[in-house]
């Protein structure tokens, strides 16, 4: 099929795309064409790898898989702070390395099977006359602006904003926490990725932004520079944190986060992969992750396909399903932390069963499994006699009694509820902090229980629209859910207060 490939982006994606590729058919003519000069330019600090995104790389190319272990930093385990105490999440499967150090051993792995790197200089994609296009030019990408209109482009910032600092020692574990100054609410996440080095991104929502004078500090940022007036604030602010020592910058700065998808991820020779192509929220520390998982299914397709149409379809068809379903895990966990400042207040277990579930691909019982006596903390708020055995808190959470509306248990039918006390309404969309949210929200009575229904599919939606009216209103709220399993991860992270099966 395709003889001459270009890529244009020099970042994870399109190196590893340039060395699977040539992996695959040697005879390929691959070039990456990278606009930063080397790796003293590059931005960031550590990134994350899942276990299962190493386990795809080992069965893709074992040798580069191997190099990127070597570099990496394991073991440690992953902590929430609270203000009263500070909880395990889980320990010794996380796994970062260094930005540059894995652009650095991409980089040599391409060139050592004949992929050509050309640095420092800026490609469009109409000067180039190969058979495909790669554009792996990330987030911004110019290649996807040229093309917006055939792919269907749709982008939406973030509420919160965000800076990427580092440190010059190794934290101890990975960990968040969060410290608050007046009106200010400063969220970090910590974890260490070399032996002296971690990663320090923290956010700010709203009322931090403009209490603290970061808005202005903004404003004054010339472009290209680091935000030296934020980073002076942000040391002080975490000095206990950072053990009195000065945070690293690279261009450092405010942003928000661009959630974005397209309608397809090809036209005519061209192909988009990576951030280029779509966007999963960094909570879930998934950009790379997807990045690399997309090289693998792109080389594959192209090396497997007899023509260009077929192998860009055939791509999409591999990667759009496990890429927009991580793009749903990812957007609950995004308004999760938009919102932390309702939480934050919360004792450390509950506010870690909280996160551990915030996206409905963990439950309660995992999170008991891995830590039974946080866990058996998180849920003491809803009675007394928490039973040890962890395989009977379901149970044990969906039975609890609802005084406030005099209900024997957190499961019940929908003609157990008094018809005429409450008020149900329809909800079916993923944003329950949008526009639509609020108007809705705006409509209901000022006070008494609330019983959110609609389509199966949406269940999600409404289990997050009821903890905002939670969290909000204190109100009691219920939901409809089939699960037992869901309505006790519901119930038990204080997400709803009852659920009713349909």
């Amino acid at each position: 099929m395709s003889r001459t490939i270009d890529i244009i982006g020099g970042g994870p994606a399109g190196l590893y795309t340039a060395r699977l590729l040539k992996l695959k058919d040697s005879g390929l003519r691959v070039t990456v064409h990278e606009r930063l000069g080397g790796a003293a330019e590059t931005f960031g600090f550590g990134v994350g790898l899942t276990e299962s995104t190493m386990r795809n790389l080992a069965a893709a190319d074992p040798r580069t898989a191997e190099q990127v272990r070597a570099a990496s930093y394991a073991g440690h385990d992953l902590r929430f702070k609270g203000l009263d105490a500070t909880v395990t999440l889980h320990g010794a499967r996380n796994l970062a390395i260094g930005r540059a150090t894995l652009l650095e051993i991409l980089g040599t792995a391409a060139t050592a099977v004949g992929v050509e790197i050309r640095r420092g200089a800026e490609v469009d994609v109409a000067e180039l006359d190969s058979d495909v296009v790669v554009a792996a030019d990330g987030v911004r990408s110019g290649t996807r602006e040229k093309y917006a209109g055939e792919l269907g482009v749709r982008s939406e910032l973030g509420r919160t904003r965000f800076v990427w600092c580092g440190a010059d020692f190794p934290v101890d574990s990975a960990y968040f926490a969060a410290v608050q100054r007046g009106d200010g609410l400063f969220v970090l996440h910590a974890y260490p990725y070399a032996d002296d080095r971690s990663t320090f991104l923290i956010e700010v929502d709203d009322m931090t932004w403009r209490s603290t004078g970061l808005a202005e500090y903004d404003e004054r940022v010339v472009a290209g520079d680091t935000d030296h007036e934020s980073v002076a604030l942000l040391e002080d602010v975490f000095a206990p944190e950072l053990r009195g020592r000065r945070l690293l910058t690279n261009r450092t700065r405010w942003s928000r986060f661009t959630n974005l998808t397209l309608n397809r991820w090809s036209t005519g020779n061209v192909v988009l992969l990576g951030d280029a192509a779509h966007t999963a929220h960094y909570t879930l520390g998934s950009g790379t992750k997807l990045a690399l998982e997309d090289a693998i299914a792109l080389a594959d397709a192209v090396t497997g396909e007899s023509t260009v149409g077929a192998a860009f379809a055939t791509y999409e068809a591999m990667r759009r399903p496990p890429v927009e379903r991580f793009k749903k895990l990812a957007h609950r966990s995004q308004a999760w932390w938009d919102t932390y400042r309702l939480r934050a207040e919360l004792p450390a277990e509950r506010l870690a069963l909280s996160y551990m579930t915030r996206s409905g691909n963990l439950t309660l019982d995992d999170f008991a499994k891995e830590q039974p006596d946080s866990a058996r903390r998180a849920i003491g708020w809803l009675g007394h006699d928490v039973p040890d055995d962890v395989a009977a808190l379901d149970e044990w959470v969906i039975s609890q009694p609802l005084d406030e509306l005099g209900l024997p248990a957190r499961v019940l039918s929908r003609a157990a509820l008094d018809e005429s006390a409450v008020h149900e309404v329809s909800w079916s969309e993923p944003d329950v902090w949008s526009e639509p949210a609020d108007r809705l929200v705006g409509t209901l009575p000022g006070s008494g229980p609330v019983l959110l229904s609609g389509p199966p599919e949406a269940t999600a939606a409404r289990v997050d629209l009821a903890e905002r009216l939670r969290l909000e209103g204190r109100r009691p709220v219920g939901v409809y859910l089939d699960s037992a399993r869901e309505a006790a991860t519901a119930v038990a992270a204080g997400r709803v207060d009852f659920v009713v099966t349909p």
